[in-house]
């Protein structure tokens, strides 16, 4: 994933990054059922995908963070 591609990420919300993790765990079961029949031309697929998949999960955890203290500040 390229920063300005990590850029666009951040920039999206909640529930747009789920809709995207969703797509990518669909993209990483067809990488890896490539890989096991030998289709896949360039192996380390699967690891670069498992990678993003982390950084947007990740992303997703900040912000629920994010929003489960801003209430308590405004109290």
């Amino acid at each position: 994933m390229k920063k300005n591609d990590l850029n666009q990420i951040k920039g999206l919300s909640i529930q747009e990054l789920l809709i995207k993790i969703k797509l990518l765990r669909k993209e990483i079961e067809d990488a890896i059922l490539d890989k096991n029949m030998k289709k896949l031309k360039d192996l380390k697929t699967v690891f670069k995908k498992k990678k993003d998949l982390a950084r947007m999960l990740t992303i997703v955890k900040q912000r629920e963070l994010l929003e489960a203290l801003e209430p308590k500040e405004q109290k």
